[in-house]
């Protein structure tokens, strides 16, 4: 979801390191390049055992503490990615199934899918919250799989970062990377599928898949599963 459907890294970024500073933890600006992808507990776990105190800190804590910042500064500066929410419906209308797997905890995820009004287009959405193990770990994007009964040989992952990609291939699925968070010579070297700038180079590359299964399916009689 962020980086992949919403422009929000850099709040995440900016809500983080505020909560540290709101808290009294000292940081180094530069570990956040490192934490795209990461569940929230995930970061302030490492970021208390590594910087703080874990005797007076607790991780919930800075969640909710991190997931309020991040919502109060994104309230009126939600910008969903370039040509995604046409992708989406396109994707809606082509794929048998569709689920979102994110990082993101449920108050988070809720605001922007809701804000941007796409809810309603997931079969099934897998939170932070959902998973006690986030990217580059297999468990988020198994626990989608897992609950519509998916074949992970006929399903794309759609990722913007290297452990997102890892958490795909991981689970079995193929996977697309988009060029939205990092350049494509980054991602290129996590050995993706396929990669697109764009949207609508994405949705070329994934039409080409869909008319390929269709023929095998005609020859076949395979069910497909997306």
């Amino acid at each position: 979801m962020d980086g992949v459907i919403a422009d929000t890294e850099a709040f995440h970024v900016a809500a983080e390191q505020q909560t540290c500073l709101d808290y009294g933890i000292a940081i180094e600006p530069g570990l956040w390049e490192g934490f795209k992808g990461r569940t929230a507990p995930d970061i302030f776990n490492h970021l208390i055992e590594t910087y703080g105190d874990p005797k007076l800190y607790r991780a919930d804590d800075l969640i909710d503490h991190k997931t309020s910042v991040f919502v109060d500064s994104l309230s009126e500066k939600l910008v969903p990615i370039e040509g995604v929410i046409e992708f989406l419906r396109w994707a809606r209308a082509n794929h048998r199934h569709m689920s979102l797997v994110t990082s993101s905890n449920k108050r988070v995820q809720s605001f922007v899918t809701d804000t941007l009004g796409i809810t309603d287009l997931f079969d099934t959405i897998v939170t932070g919250d959902d998973v006690s193990r986030g990217k580059p770990h297999p468990e988020p994007y198994r626990t989608a799989l897992d609950r519509l009964g998916i074949n992970d040989m006929r399903s794309i992952v759609i990722e913007d970062s290297k452990s997102g990609i890892a958490s795909g291939f991981a689970a079995g699925c193929d996977v697309l990377a988009v060029t939205t968070s990092h350049a494509r010579e980054q991602l290129v070297s996590a050995n993706p599928t396929y990669i697109a700038e764009t949207y609508l180079k994405a949705r070329s590359q994934l039409g080409g898949r869909l008319d390929t299964h269709h023929r095998q399916l005609r020859r076949t009689s395979v069910d497909l599963w997306f």
